[in-house]
Order: C-alpha cells, then structure tokens, then sequence
C-alpha cells in the first residue's frame, strides 16, 4: 500500500467477471482511494483469478506489482514500457467520479437524537436508558451521558457506528443507573456537523399511581367547567324567561288601564249627552 494512508474509499468497481464452465473465474478491479480533502488520489488496478490477486497497478508508484510467479512475470514485463502505465486513470476514472460524487461524500448531516428508557416503573433497579443517535454523516461522532451536567463513565456501553448503506451512520449508547430524585439525566453528541455539542434530555415518564391521580385530576376539572358552563346557561335562560314574563305583565297591565280609562271616558261623554239634550 503507499505512503498515503487513505482515510475514504469512495469508489470499489468490479469491471470484469470471466467465468468458465469447470468454475474457473478471472476479475479486474479498478479502485480510487482518496484522503478526507479529496486533494491526494490513488488508484489501483487489480487482477484476480480464483479469488487471488495476481497482478496488481499503482498510481503512487506507477508501475505494476506481481503476487504470483505469473503475476510477477508480467510485472516485470509491463514495466518495461511506459506507455503501459495507467495513470491517466488518476483522471479520467477518480477524479470525474469525485466531481460527480463530492458533494455527497462529503455533505455533512446533523444527527438525529432520540432518548428513551428500556425499563418500566414495576422493574427492578436500576433502569436503563438508551439514545440513539442517527441519519448523519460522516462517520466519526462521540457520544456521552450526563449527569445533572457532569459526565457519566460507569455503567456506560456502546455499540459501534452502523452503516445504514445509504451514506448514513447510526449509533446506541446505553446507561445503567440508579434513579435519585430530581436528577436530570442527557445525551451530548459531539460531531463535526455540529458547531455546538446537541444535547437531549430524558423525560422521566410519571409513576402509575401518580398517572392515575393526574388523570382524575384532569376529568374533576373538565367535569367541573361543563357544570359550571350549563349552570351558567340555566342562568342565563331563566333570567330571559323572567324578563319576558315580566315584560308580558306590563302589556297585559297597560291594556287593562286602557281599556278602562276608555270605558269611563265613554261614560262621561254619555253623561253629558244626556244632560244637554234634557230641557
């Protein structure tokens, strides 16, 4: 291998596959290696037959490599003549591919946090937390626990970071430990798509017994402002029907005052009829 420790390998191609009847096959493998800037290239041809490496082609050296009797036979040979060199592959193979494929090689994805606990509250101690950190990209994060801000070292696990095969990288971390009292318990992810560490607190979820006097709780109150707003309806319907009985009262009391100041205005125009026309 050269000098230049390859620290991404973005492109592994299989070109050819010969296969005979009797199970023999023979491939070639063309690969570009490049550092994290993507400013130093490498490429490699290989040859195989039977799954073994025979003959092998490096750019950094620029001449072939034989891992066989056979293979280093034509080594020997090929390198005897420069126009037998690949390094136009440096070109016309890697770095047309690292154009089309740069921008999302190298595209840098926030994860994706999610706290939750793996014990219920009938368990026995001591609980068990994981968080589960997601969709990012690159490869390379740190994940930690916190305790009421310090950093948590017992009873911490972790499972290495998982290739989703899609250029996303996943990873779980555990934390065993014993609840206290108003504890507050996070997740601090470190990765270079952050500018500041992400930090997600755990969410203790309630006791049953005191789910249960939450929930009481919340259906007195309910049940009391459905009674209060009917009372108050009841109210407010009694009130107008009081008004309009009332308000009936007064028609009724104003037609009888009427009609009786009517029937003695009549009267006295009778009155006075009768005397004017007696001699």
């Amino acid at each position: 291998m050269s000098v230049y420790a390859p620290s991404l390998l973005c492109i592994l191609l299989v070109l050819f596959t010969f296969r005979a009847v009797d199970g023999y096959y023979a491939q070639r493998y063309r690969q570009c290696y490049y550092t994290r800037d993507l400013v130093t290239i490498e490429f490699i041809y290989s040859w195989y037959f039977n799954k073994a490496e025979y003959l092998r082609y490096n750019s950094t050296t620029d001449r072939y490599t034989g891992y066989t009797v056979y293979g280093a036979k034509m080594a020997e040979s090929l390198n005897l003549d420069p126009k037998n060199s690949l390094y136009s592959y440096v070109y016309t193979f890697c770095k047309y591919n690292k154009d089309n494929y740069a921008s999302t090689v190298l595209k840098k994805v926030k994860p994706k946090v999610m706290v939750r606990s793996l014990t219920s509250d009938t368990d026995i101690l001591p609980a068990i937390l994981l968080c589960t950190v997601y969709d990012y990209h690159p490869k390379g994060i740190k994940v930690s626990w916190l305790r009421d801000g310090e950093v948590v070292t017992e009873g911490v696990s972790s499972t290495d970071e998982l290739s989703d095969g899609d250029w996303f990288y996943q990873i779980h971390t555990y934390l065993e430990y014993t609840p206290r009292p108003g504890e507050n318990i996070s997740c601090m992810v470190q990765h270079e798509s952050l500018t500041q560490p992400l930090i997600s607190t755990w969410e203790p979820s309630l006791p049953l017994d005191q789910k249960n006097k939450l929930i009481i709780g919340i259906f007195l109150l309910v049940l009391g402002m459905v009674l209060a707003i009917a009372g108050f309806l009841y109210y407010m319907l009694r009130c107008k029907g009081l008004v309009a009985k009332q308000t009936s009262q007064t028609i009724s009391l104003e037609r009888t005052t009427s009609e009786i100041s009517q029937s003695s205005q009549s009267s006295q125009n009778s009155q006075t009829a009768l005397q004017t026309s007696t001699p």
